[in-house]
């Protein structure tokens, strides 16, 4: 799970709307991957020929880049998790973090397949393959020495646990060379790899993150101190030569000819650096190649740097002249997927800076991009009814026609009081939140000239909204569970309240129950049948943070931002229970039901599961 914190990316709750193109929903209790779409965290690719092999965090990717201008998309494989790759004749080797090791069967590009696994007991973060062994940076683990030689049945060779977290490694005349976090660079004799054995070890100055290797010397990208050059002409005792200041936070690096290509983050972009002279460094070039400028790691192939920006996605630069990278072409991948509801075939989903995404899942296992629509910044939540789609930011609602997708368009823009949160679209009202403004019903008869109707003044962050009946239903992280009576909108009055254990910040309504994502304290079953005198009747303790939960017959299904998606038994409310799980890759902020499938917001994309 990626280290960023999801309640920073979105704390909203997944508004709960059926999907009437698919068939009934499945009692059973085990949940199955069907299909994804929106995927974006790229961290490594290699090219050969004209593909691009690409590990995101979700799985594989492979791009064709024939065309430098427009690299397109061939196939994408789920795996479960990505973060390095090497490429050896028709075989991709996958670091899948906490699903370990992956071997897939590339000779068809248009359909790669899963050959093998190795489950390794930290979380693979990188891969070379040397041989009839693949070496993987483990993270806790250290180095994992797999044997491949069976590409179907990888087994374990060797292992040699370091001192720190094995991020990145290098491969080169007998010795790993393990970029260890804040243990530096580790040098170790693989001349048997059934026998890896400590040769040496330096301690850089920040947290080695990836290491690349020519001649007597490995480059170490270096974290916040940038670019360590280190002489390891004696592995036993590497020594280093130079330190150079990169332009941000220096993650990820390739050497080629005379020169190192770094990627760096915090809006540090891309950078050559002239390595000829080891122990005198000097920048060739910067660039900033666009606005996010993450640059998780680098690649090169020909004449194009292949900038890993895990934003962002792949960025092809051409070097002919190394002072003066000219961007060439790019794979867009969307941000961070905030909030999604579902109409008849189709899955507006909406991210921070990736704008409105328009999913046509009539064929719910290839689901396809119908529309995109601009870009926003501070998006907070997303509701549908009819044809229109309600988005809210930190400053309004928008209004969009999305009757055609290929016609979707921003209607109107109707600015909010407070900044405007989560949003329930029913007939022709809309039901929002509001930081420390409270609720407020918007009629949107007329999506061109909205009105408010009605407010209640509330403090806090409300995170969590659901309507039913004659009453809203309020989950605020700051002051719990809220019941609003909405029967008369000119006149809203609260009818009861109730402090959960935990952070309020997901709600669902079914009967006279009302199920409560209630942060560390898991889901909470509320009685509302009084309205006046909620009461909580059951819970489930979970691992870690519920954040989003839909209601469909007996299940109640509860993503959990720091493992995945519960679903839960709630056929007795009074005693839910725990009957199944799925440990998503990314970190979910909410959940939606459409028929038979549950779509889960992995923030950075969507899963489909059954």
């Amino acid at each position: 799970m990626s280290s960023i914190n999801k309640r920073s990316l979105s704390a909203a709750f997944i508004i709960l709307l059926a999907c009437s193109s698919f068939a009934g929903f499945s009692e059973s209790s085990n949940l199955e991957y069907v299909s994804s779409v929106l995927w974006s965290k790229a961290y490594d690719a290699e090219v050969v020929g004209d593909h691009a092999y690409c590990a995101f965090l979700n799985g594989l990717v492979i791009l064709d880049v024939a065309n430098k201008r427009r690299p397109a998309l061939v196939s994408h494989l789920y795996l479960g998790g990505g973060f390095g790759i090497e490429v050896r004749d028709n075989l991709a080797c996958i670091a899948a973090g906490k699903k370990g090791l992956k071997v897939v069967d590339v000779s068809d590009v248009e359909a790669p397949s899963l050959l093998g696994s190795w489950d390794t007991p930290g979380e693979a973060k990188d891969v070379v393959v040397n041989g009839n062994f693949a070496y993987v940076a483990d993270g806790e683990s250290g180095l994992q020495i797999i044997d491949i030689s069976k590409p179907s049945s990888p087994k374990l060779a060797s292992s040699m646990d370091t001192p720190g977290t094995a991020g990145g490694l290098a491969v080169n005349g007998g010795y790993a060379f393990i970029a260890d976090g804040e243990s530096g660079l580790q040098v170790i004799t693989i001349t048997d790899p059934k026998r890896p054995r400590l040769a040496g070890a330096l301690d850089t100055q920040g947290s080695a993150e990836s290491v690349a290797v020519k001649g007597n010397y490995a480059y170490v990208a270096d974290g916040s101190p940038g670019l360590q050059i280190i002489d390891v002409s004696q592995p036993s005792s590497p020594e280093l030569i130079t330190s150079f200041l990169t332009s941000g936070y220096a993650r990820g690096v390739t050497v080629r000819d005379e020169y190192a290509f770094i990627g760096n983050l915090y809006d540090g972009g891309f950078q050559i650096i002239n390595i000829s002279d080891p122990k005198a460094p000097e920048v060739v070039a910067t660039s900033r190649y666009t606005m996010y400028n993450e640059a998780w790691d680098v690649t090169v192939s020909g004449d194009y740097a292949y900038v890993v920006d895990y934003f962002a996605g792949i960025h092809l630069l051409q070097i002919t002249n190394p002072a003066s990278p000219m961007t060439s072409g790019l794979f867009y991948t969307p941000g961070s997927i905030i909030m999604a509801a579902a109409v008849g075939d189709f899955i507006h989903a909406v991210g921070d800076l990736s704008g409105l995404q328009v999913i046509d899942v009539s064929d719910i296992s290839k689901p396809e991009i119908a529309a995109s629509v601009g870009r926003m910044r501070g998006v907070h939540g997303l509701t549908a009814a009819g044809d229109y789609v309600y988005i809210t930011d930190r400053w309004s609602l928008k209004a969009y026609y999305a009757g055609d997708p290929s016609k979707t368009k921003l209607v109107h823009t109707f600015p909010t009081p407070g900044v405007a949160r989560t949003v329930v679209a029913r007939g022709n009202h809309v039901y929002l939140t509001s930081d420390h403004s409270g609720f407020h019903i918007i009629d949107v008869s007329d999506p061109a000239a909205p009105e408010i109707v009605g407010s209640y003044e509330m403090p806090g962050f409300a995170y969590g909204l659901a309507v039913s009946g004659d009453h809203a239903y309020v989950a605020s992280s700051d002051t719990g569970f809220h019941v609003i009576d909405i029967s008369t909108p000119s006149s809203l009055r609260l009818s009861g309240s109730l402090r959960t254990p935990g952070d309020a910040y997901g709600v669902a309504v079914s009967g006279k129950y009302a199920y409560v994502a209630d942060g560390s304290a898991g889901l909470q079953v509320i009685d509302v049948s009084r309205p006046s005198a909620p009461s909580i009747v059951g819970a489930c303790k979970m691992e870690g943070f519920a954040n989003g939960v839909a209601v469909k017959g007996n299940f109640a299904y509860v993503t959990d931002e720091t493992f995945g998606l519960w679903k839960v038994d709630i056929s007795d409310p009074r005693a839910p229970r725990i009957v199944d799980s799925f440990d998503t890759p990314g970190e979910p902020a909410g959940v939606i039901i459409c028929g038979e499938h549950i779509v889960v917001l992995d923030s950075f994309s969507l899963l489909i599961l059954k």
